[in-house]
């Protein structure tokens, strides 16, 4: 620490990059607030607390009362803050008054970050390839560090997946060597997002956001642990050990959690998990129904939202919206446009493969059925693996990347194993037989009722085991008997 005193703007730029949050802290105790260093120091500990906007009201300050040679250190620091926001042409200005040969390099690759997020991906690959070149020449490996990440955020930006993660695995290679726990996550978070968004690889995911949360830890970032502790818990119930969610779990809430981590998708999903787990399906449909009626929903989400709640409904005995939900959700998944986001496609995939164990459990086999051939999801064997499993499988022999969603429909299947034959009648049930009560018989039933011949059937089978009854005839009587028609 005592190497990187902050007795210049100069050197707070490197100890901003360099220490922890507590080392931070203690060299701002030394250092006048008011000064461009003190106030480089302090909106780097605002960062870490996650109040990005009162670090950008203390760069501002700085950036209006710095010198001309402490300015361009400024905006480095502000530029970056401002792109964050998505605010890209007021980081483009503000660095085209970036006049600092030293830092030219610098300013270039925060260009190509903003060139890659407007849609300018050609010049941010011409500026970003240049930039590697002049790399070579660099010596300084703090700066390298920084260049890398903000190659690492252009490649990202232009979808250029390869070159994301090679620039990110380079940065996470310098940082280690620096000690840089807290710079180590913006690059980590660069890998984590191009794999959630773009490889689909769950297990390097996996990786990517624990590795994430350690260095946040380490580097006292508490930003940046919310954003591995939110992604530790989703991923965690995805692979379906008790322990380590319930770990991730207890993280998650040992201090408050910023908005848009309470409001995640995946964060639903992982209590949805949890609590079929625990037996808790009324607790379970609640959520999910709160979960498929929040605006702004993908395709992907309210379809996978509709096919938990198949499952959901069969276990709580309402055969008809299971049915009704199985349907939606197959229809919402259908064979998405290739441009889709890699989670997204995903979760397409998981709603088609669990709406079509719904539609076998509710009797709505043949739909079922189709919905498990589908091509694209046939291409995730993984997840095919699911409607494939059989009800004595043990979970050891599924894949890791859909424990969690084998275990839910594990749950669904002994919670319908479960039940007492005595149980009501459903609604459906009732009306069938109302109608065999009357000389109906399957084909007409379906007909009526707008269902396959099968599914009446199936219901019928149902009908009789649950009034221990054999054959129809014998099962009207009883049903009458009981005050049931």
């Amino acid at each position: 620490m005592e190497a990187f005193a902050p007795t210049t703007t100069a050197a707070a730029f490197y100890a901003c990059a360099l220490v922890s949050y507590d080392e931070l802290k203690k060299l701002l105790a030394q250092t006048d607030r008011t000064s461009t260093a003190g106030l480089l120091l302090a909106a780097t500990v605002w960062q870490c607390e996650g109040d990005v906007l009162r670090a950008e009201s203390a760069l501002r300050r700085a950036a209006e009362g710095a010198s001309v040679d402490d300015r361009p250190y400024v905006v480095d620091f502000l530029a970056p803050l401002l792109i964050s926001r998505g605010l890209f042409s007021r980081a483009g200005a503000l660095i085209a008054t970036m006049d600092a040969p030293h830092l030219e390099i610098e300013r270039s690759a925060l260009q190509a970050v903003i060139d890659a997020a407007s849609g300018a991906l050609r010049l941010s690959s011409e500026r970003a390839a240049a930039i590697r070149v002049a790399l070579r020449d660099v010596d300084d490996d703090v700066r390298r560090l920084r260049i890398r990440q903000r190659l690492a955020f252009a490649a990202y930006y232009r979808a250029d997946v390869a070159q994301a993660l090679d620039e990110a695995a380079e940065g996470i290679r310098l940082a280690s060597l620096l000690g840089a726990d807290r710079f180590a996550c913006t690059l980590h978070t660069v890998a984590y997002a191009t794999h959630h968004t773009s490889t689909g690889d769950v297990e390097a995911t996996w990786q990517h956001a624990t590795e994430l949360t350690r260095k946040a830890v380490l580097g006292g970032d508490a930003s940046y642990r919310a954003v591995g502790r939110a992604a530790v818990y989703e991923l965690a119930a995805e692979r379906g050990d008790d322990a380590i969610v319930e770990r991730a779990r207890r993280n998650l809430h040992a201090e408050p959690l910023p908005e848009q981590y309470r409001e995640r998708f995946a964060r639903g999903v992982a209590d949805t998990l949890r609590l079929a787990w625990a037996g808790d399906f009324t607790t379970c449909r609640n959520v999910l129904t709160v979960l498929k009626d929040t605006t702004g929903r993908t395709d992907g989400e309210r379809a996978l939202c509709r096919a938990f709640l198949a499952l959901t409904s069969l276990v709580l005995g309402d055969d008809d919206l299971a049915r009704r939900m199985s349907r939606q959700a197959i229809s919402i998944s259908a064979r998405p446009d290739q441009r889709v986001a890699a989670h997204e496609l995903r979760y397409r995939r998981l709603a088609r493969a669990l709406a079509a164990v719904a539609g076998e459990l509710v009797g709505d086999i043949v739909r079922g059925r189709r919905a498990a051939e589908a091509r694209f999801l046939q291409a995730d064997a993984d997840i095919t693996l699911l409607v494939k499993l059989p009800p004595d499988a043990h979970l050891s022999e599924v894949p890791v990347t859909v424990r969690g969603y084998a275990r839910f429909i594990a749950a669904v299947r002994e919670r319908i194993r479960a039940r007492p034959s005595n149980d009501p009648l459903t609604a459906m049930e009732v009306s069938i037989l109302r109608l065999v009560s009357v000389g109906r018989n399957a084909p007409q039933i379906a007909v009526l009722l707008d269902r396959s011949p099968h599914t009446v059937r199936t219901h019928l089978r149902n009908i009789g085991s649950k009034l221990d009854a054999h054959g129809r005839l014998e099962a009207v009587s009883r049903a009458r008997q009981l005050g049931l028609l």
